[in-house]
């Protein structure tokens, strides 16, 4: 869990630092409207800013959803320029959207269902916002070409990361376990036995048996591993 805040951490970063920095683009692009660019530009960093000094502090159920939200809002500000530009489809910053679409494919560990739907939010808020704009039909199909084909792409490739993962899972750090039952604690606070703990983040499976010491304290005078015993084993499985 702290290797997916930090990689919250730095996704925040990157846009506290990159989406204030395209202003030098809209200055030259769009100085008619440099001043409402500017304005978007300045709240969504400002919010950037915010949920990154608080991403650190609040509890850690929090910190997924409040991102997916930070990245659509991203999205619909990069949307929301196109709409106050006039140019809608044919505005050039429809392609901020692909930079959204990247980093959320490379650095979000989320379910491929989850991930299709924020990609279906972010392309579906795109075009509902920007009908209201005069469009022509080329710039309409190239935004559908682009996004599309780039979202379906992004889609299969966050879905073969995703198994990947799955397969490569590993344990590491600390694992608060009961000193009594030895049951596991988890992220969210529940405690799990052993195995399900286990068996949910590897891909070890288990057979169970017993030990030489447990069986010598619940079956005394019989010996559980002398091959002569084997009828005697059979009767207590």
């Amino acid at each position: 869990m702290r290797t997916q805040i930090r990689t919250y951490i730095f996704c925040l970063k990157l846009g506290v630092a990159l989406f204030p920095s395209f202003f030098l683009l809209d200055y030259f692009v769009y100085p008619d409207h440099k001043y409402a660019l500017l304005m978007i530009r300045f709240g969504i960093t400002l919010y950037l800013a915010i949920v990154l000094f608080f991403i650190g502090r609040m509890k850690e159920k929090y910190n997924f959803p409040i991102l997916l939200l930070s990245m659509f809002l991203i999205a619909f500000s990069i949307s929301l320029m196109c709409f106050i530009t006039g140019d809608g489809f044919a505005s050039p910053y429809y392609a901020g959207l692909l930079q959204i679409i990247i980093i959320t494919m490379l650095f979000f560990k989320i379910s491929p269902i989850k991930y299709a739907l924020l990609i279906m939010a972010i392309i579906v808020q795109h075009f509902v916002l920007l009908s209201y704009v005069p469009w022509e039909s080329k710039d309409l199909v190239i935004n559908i070409l682009a996004l599309g084909v780039f979202a379906l792409v992004a889609v299969l490739g966050h879905n073969f990361i995703h198994d990947l993962a799955k397969e490569n899972k590993t344990l590491k750090g600390f694992l608060p376990i009961c000193a009594s039952c030895k049951k596991i604690r988890d992220d969210q606070g529940y405690w799990n036995q052993i195995e399900s703990y286990i068996k949910a983040r590897s891909q070890a499976e288990f057979s169970h048996s017993i030990c030489p010491d447990c069986a010598e304290k619940l079956y005394p005078g019989i010996d559980l591993y002398d091959d002569s015993q084997d009828t005697d084993q059979e009767s207590i499985r």
